[in-house]
């Protein structure tokens, strides 16, 4: 794992938790932002910080996670130093913060932005190129005053639309990640930090990530703070209820219950946002404690509710799905973990400059690590740094394409050992990666398999796949790892973030008609359950391997 340092040193003051209190936890006191994925279980390493002043003996987890070469640096995983004592350190350099988050599927590669599968009708889009730190700079914007703001909360990162409310067009676009990732990559996680007594800190950090939204995007935009009148709001249900300060203990064991489903609308001052806004909030409702308002959201926007037989799959960590249509909807949640977000992939990374999105491998002996890469796409052309979702899908597409891993996903020789070498060798995909992907893609493929056969509505008509990376997804490997299903071929349409674009439709749609679809997809909407489905546990098993005759 190739990690840069700030030149920065930061001087951390004693702190007054007690010897208990890792240095991780006093980090995000103090307001500094550090990856976290497992927790700070001390399972991933990814918490790296660099001690300046004589670092603290290695623990066994730092001996395992750390090369020999970074621990003498004085490197340290911050969830395994212990104590209260004053350090200086250096931080990793971030490049989360300039996370590239799709808005539209059109918005994906630089081009105007158009109509798309999740588009909201009657919306007119003022041309938009991306820039090379991932957010979208928006140009003709007309100067009318009354514009309101569209923000999705994801698990791993946010994304926000800002819209001139009287020409029903949008004006500007944000996205970053969640900062509360440095309390664990997974809603569990979250959860059981809420359900510890870390609650408020994880309402605050979201808090402080949309204000940061919102402050990016009326900058772009050039309007002044009072010019936004309204906040339209979707995340997951764990999200929701993080936001708005409710108790998570419901959502952390059997039977799952929520505090609160339902649509919600107050002021920014009830969600602790800055004082400088002045806005009206609403939240759109959610189905259940792991089918939120996110999935709603996507039904909402694709007017799935008007359709015959259609399937919604949101290929995110909390892998949420619906199949359905006019006649109602079954919705489950197959958790498949961050890792098609970059999370627990030794060299994975968010959708940041760097990420690379695409590539296709081949053998060569004289290659390093007998592997050569033939093409290779990153977001904004940078240096490739690590891979993101899609990256991660064509790696071990490629794998199971040259037979370096066999049915189990199992490495061969010298790959097992050493690793699959990626851009000429400047990371490698690892063993450990394979497994982290074959349970990722085995709950999404079971779940997908369980619920159509519940549902019984025969194949679906339409097939849409949501999420920050859906426009980029490449069908055909996705195929071949087994993510989906052969009979899928031809019929997928990407379509983006349909959460967003579900918020954004609210923000512009007649409000009593609005509310009167969001009661009606939510009240004709039944949740299946797949942890206990023995369908779901058998196919998840059989799920976890490859096709390596395809």
């Amino acid at each position: 794992m190739n990690v840069q340092y700030a030149k920065e040193v930061i001087e951390l003051p004693a702190g007054s938790g007690g010897k208990a209190e890792t240095l991780l936890m006093r980090l995000i006191r103090a307001g500094h932002y550090v990856d976290a994925p497992c927790g700070g279980k001390g399972t991933c390493g990814r918490c790296r910080v660099r001690f300046v002043s004589e670092a603290p003996q290695p623990t066994a987890n730092e001996r395992r996670l750390l090369t020999a070469e970074e621990r003498s640096s004085g490197v340290r995983m911050a969830c395994e130093v212990c104590g209260a004592e004053a350090c200086s350190l250096q931080l990793p350099v971030s490049r989360e913060q300039k996370i590239d988050v799709l808005v539209t599927a059109d918005a994906a590669d630089g081009e105007n932005t158009g109509q798309t599968a999740g588009a909201i009708p009657g919306e007119r889009d003022c041309a938009a190129m991306h820039n090379r730190e991932g957010a979208a700079k928006i140009w003709g914007h007309s100067g009318k005053q009354r514009c309101g703001a569209a923000v999705d909360i994801g698990t791993t990162t946010l994304a926000a639309t800002l819209y001139d409310l009287t020409e029903r067009k949008r004006i500007a676009a944000a996205s970053s990640v969640n900062h509360q990732r440095a309390y664990g990559a997974d809603v569990l996680s979250r959860i059981q930090a809420a359900n510890e007594g870390a609650a408020e800190e994880l309402r605050l950090s979201i808090c402080r990530d949309i204000d940061a939204l919102l402050a990016g995007l009326v900058a772009d935009a050039g309007i002044p703070d009072d010019a936004v009148e309204e906040l339209v709001i979707v995340g997951n249900t764990t999200m929701c209820h993080l936001l708005r300060g409710l108790s998570c203990a419901g959502l952390g064991a059997a039977p799952f219950t929520p505090e609160d489903l339902s649509l919600w609308e107050g002021s920014d001052a009830e969600l602790a946002l800055s004082d400088r806004w002045s806005v009206s909030v609403t939240i759109l409702p959610g189905i259940s404690a792991f089918v939120g308002a996110d999935i709603v959201a996507g039904i909402y926007a694709l007017e799935m509710d008007r359709k015959k037989n259609a399937l919604l799959l949101d290929i995110g960590t909390n892998g949420e799905m619906a199949a359905g249509g006019a006649d109602g909807f079954l919705v489950t949640s197959a958790a498949a973990g961050p890792v098609f977000e970059g999370g627990n992939i030794s060299c994975g990374v968010a959708g940041v400059p760097g990420a690379v999105t695409s590539l296709v491998l081949e053998r060569d002996p004289a290659a390093i690590g007998g592997i050569r890469t033939v093409e290779l796409s990153t977001i904004a052309g940078e240096t490739p740094i690590g891979l993101c979702g899609t990256g991660i899908i064509d790696a071990v597409g490629e794998a199971v394409r040259l037979g370096l891993i066999d049915e189990n996903g199992t490495f061969e020789e010298p790959w097992f050992t050493d690793g699959m070498p990626v851009a000429e060798g400047r990371f490698r995909f690892r063993q450990e990666d394979v497994r982290q992907v074959q349970m990722g893609k085995a709950a999404i493929r079971a779940g997908i398999e369980t619920l159509l056969a519940e549902y019984g509505g025969g194949d679906p008509e339409e097939i849409l796949i949501a999420g920050g990376f859906g426009c980029r997804m490449d069908e055909e490997q996705t195929i071949r790892i087994g993510l989906f299903p052969e009979q899928f071929r031809g019929h997928i349409t990407m379509i983006g973030n349909s959460a967003l674009a579900g918020a954004q439709r609210y923000l512009l749609d007649d409000r009593t008609a609005a509310k009167q679809r969001l009661a009606s997809i939510t009240g004709r909407a039944q949740e299946l359950s797949l942890a206990m489905h023995p369908k779901f546990n058998e196919l998840y098993l059989d799920e976890m391997f490859f096709d390596t005759d395809r």
